[in-house]
């Protein structure tokens, strides 16, 4: 009877495992903010997911996921009050073999027009306030009145930052021109863009469809690689038991 349990149990986990990482996306990005920024995962309408925060501008991180369509990636960050702020990357579509860089409009950005206290953790309570903020945006009742487009400075490579390793040569810096910032040049000088911001890509994303609004008809819920190794981990430790 236990090796039929067993068996079943194996068999009912590699079935939902080759169910999710069908309808999943392989998904890299690269990239650096100045002064310092937060990474979440969710979807059109809540943050579900802290990934991880830096605050050293001169190191580039790359993350690595297996997302879903309907999924989004979303980039905290704050403008610098006296020298330069930017946000410089890379999002590739490893599945689908799409790249987009910073300056490509399928980011777009948003501004709270709160000050201190940004999400840059993954608390309940962060979690919750970035969700709020995301859905002010979708109905455009927030101060950016909604999603927008940002303004691109220099190249990657330029003054002040130089080369950034690990981000190609074509992506530019980018940040979002209101409030004080330089409307021309935004990375430039110090400025407040209705802090704090948020910048956010769809993995459903293409050159055709930059902000697709159903981009999955998929029913499967998000995996990541990290949860389906936590549900593997925790089936193993059932299985264990019931030998037992």
């Amino acid at each position: 009877m236990t090796s039929t349990l067993t068996a079943g149990a194996l068999a009912a986990f590699a079935g939902l495992f080759i169910a999710q990482t069908a309808h999943a996306d392989a998904i890299r990005v690269s990239m650096t903010v100045d002064n310092a920024y937060a990474l979440f995962v969710g979807d059109r309408s809540a943050a579900t997911t802290f990934v991880g925060s830096d605050g050293n501008w001169p190191s580039v991180e790359s993350y690595n996921f297996n997302l879903a369509r309907d999924a989004y990636l979303y980039v905290v960050t704050a403008s610098d009050l006296s020298q330069a702020q930017g946000f410089l990357g890379q999002f590739e579509n490893l599945t689908t073999g799409d790249k987009f860089y910073s300056q490509n409009p399928q980011w777009q950005v948003m501004a709270t027009g709160l000050g201190p206290n940004a999400p840059y953790t993954g608390s309940t309570a962060d979690l919750q306030l970035l969700s709020k903020e995301i859905q002010d945006a979708n109905g455009g009742g927030n101060p950016s009145q909604g999603w927008r487009s940002f303004t691109a400075g220099g190249a990657n490579g330029s003054s002040p930052w130089g080369a950034m390793a690990g981000i190609d040569a074509l992506a530019s810096w980018v940040w979002y021109a209101a409030g004080s910032c330089n409307p021309t040049n935004p990375t430039q000088g110090g400025c407040d863009a209705g802090e704090w911001l948020v910048f956010r890509i769809a993995v459903g994303a293409t050159p055709e469809n930059p902000i697709p609004d159903n981009p999955s008809t998929s029913t499967v819920p998000e995996p990541t690689s990290f949860a389906m190794a936590g549900l593997g981990l925790a089936l193993a430790a059932a299985l264990r038991r019931r030998k037992a």
